[in-house]
């Protein structure tokens, strides 16, 4: 299940709020690089297993006037962030950018 990509446009809904922003990156846990064992990505990688993580997102959007990342996890349950806390995520969401965003 891979439904975004590089470059889409998202709306991001979850307890701190609403933001529209760019899916800087989009993988499976498979694709990310393994650093080797005891490594923070083989941690990483047994986290998102256990987790049942199947595809990860890394989302930019402005906050201040300033980039700011962070990463949505999604599993079974639906989209996550790295606080566990339920996100919804809309792709190809196309508002104009304000200061409440």
């Amino acid at each position: 299940m891979k439904l975004f990509g590089k470059g889409d446009v998202v709306l991001v809904e979850g307890p701190p709020g609403r933001v529209l922003g760019e899916v800087l990156e989009a993988s499976t846990p498979a694709e990310m690089p393994d650093l080797g064992p005891g490594s923070c990505s083989a941690e990483a990688k047994a986290a998102m297993r256990e987790q049942h993580v199947d595809v990860l997102l890394l989302i930019r959007h402005k906050h201040d006037d300033q980039d700011v990342c962070f990463f949505a996890l999604h599993n079974p349950d639906g989209w996550r962030d790295l606080h566990g806390q339920k996100l919804t995520i809309l792709k190809r969401y196309e508002l104009p950018l304000t200061t409440g965003n």
